[in-house]
């Protein structure tokens, strides 16, 4: 079985950083072996429809292999009915006029519609929209999204990545984000035992690494990975940084002055690499990134 490759963005695109991110977009499509590209959220501002017309075209009008787990500024601008429940309406309206990887299941309301797995080299990638967090904290009222998960966690083995734009643990202008704790704790049994290998998020404009932690107390206690899940933060999609240190930096590495893409390897059912890959202050500037952090995944 060939390896796969799923590479990563966030907090970039549309009013704000669009040109470093579409740097970052076109290095990641000159590779020309991305079985999925994802986009971790937030066009910006505002997530209106206009602003999304900008992000298609920094993503060079072709959004065909990508996916996109909604972000709090996908969700400023929003709609509700009796049929869809609240849901981001730019958002949606973009994805649902576009061929790409992200599906919308109109059978379900609100960010359960955009929530979605996809299965690469024996690695099960789940799609979590967390966009309103702070606000209502996930699944937002919507315990059908809790049970949805974890039929999807329940699959034998840990060869399971979490990918949504907040995380656990974040340092920067937000800090940890405890209206997922909900969330976090549903990636374990009831007894501690962890379902899953890595999460990934954005947020917060930096890349944030932290070491496997455990069910309870994930801010203050490590544990081996047998015991514990990693957490990687990659918000450094082309929107700025964030100068505010709220929350503790990275373990495992931290950077707050380069724009990076997450790059994974899914080598076999049970091998991945992560690597973190830095463009700098200018990504337009840079032909090669540079490695700056390497997480092996043996599950």
């Amino acid at each position: 079985m060939a390896s796969q490759h799923v590479y990563w963005t966030s907090d970039g695109g549309g009013a704000d950083g669009g040109s470093r991110a579409a740097a970052m977009h076109q290095w990641i499509l000159a590779q020309n072996n991305a079985a999925l590209i994802v986009f971790g959220g937030d066009v910006y501002n505002k997530g209106k429809p206009s602003e999304f017309d900008q992000f298609f075209a920094q993503m060079k009008h072709d959004v065909s292999g990508m996916c996109h787990t909604p972000g709090n500024h996908d969700w400023m601008k929003t709609q509700q009915n009796s049929s869809t429940g609240k849901i981001p309406s730019g958002y949606e309206q973009f994805w649902a006029s576009h061929s790409s990887r992200q599906p919308i299941n109109t059978l379900k309301k609100s960010g359960a519609r955009y929530e979605h797995t996809v299965d690469l080299a024996g690695w099960r990638l789940l799609f979590l929209d967390t966009g309103l967090c702070k606000e209502e904290p996930w699944p937002m009222g919507d315990q059908s999204r809790m049970e949805w998960l974890q039929q999807q966690l329940g699959i034998p083995g840990r060869a399971k990545i979490i990918f949504a734009h907040h995380s656990r643990l974040s340092c920067g202008l937000h800090g940890n984000n405890e209206g997922i704790d909900d969330l976090w704790q549903s990636l374990f049994t009831s007894d501690g035992v962890p379902l899953a290998a890595l999460t990934i998020s954005g947020h917060d404009h930096n890349v944030n690494i932290y070491s496997a932690r455990g069910r309870n107390n994930p801010e203050t206690t490590k544990v081996p990975f047998a015991d514990g899940i990693p957490l990687v933060v990659n918000g450094a999609g082309g929107s700025g940084f964030y100068t505010a240190f709220n929350g503790d930096e990275g373990d495992m590495f931290s950077t707050f002055t380069e724009y990076c893409i997450t790059h994974i390897e899914l080598i076999d059912e049970k091998n991945a690499s992560v690597k973190t890959l830095s463009f700098g202050a200018n990504p337009a500037a840079v032909q090669t990134p540079t490695t700056v952090s390497e997480l092996q995944l043996n599950v």
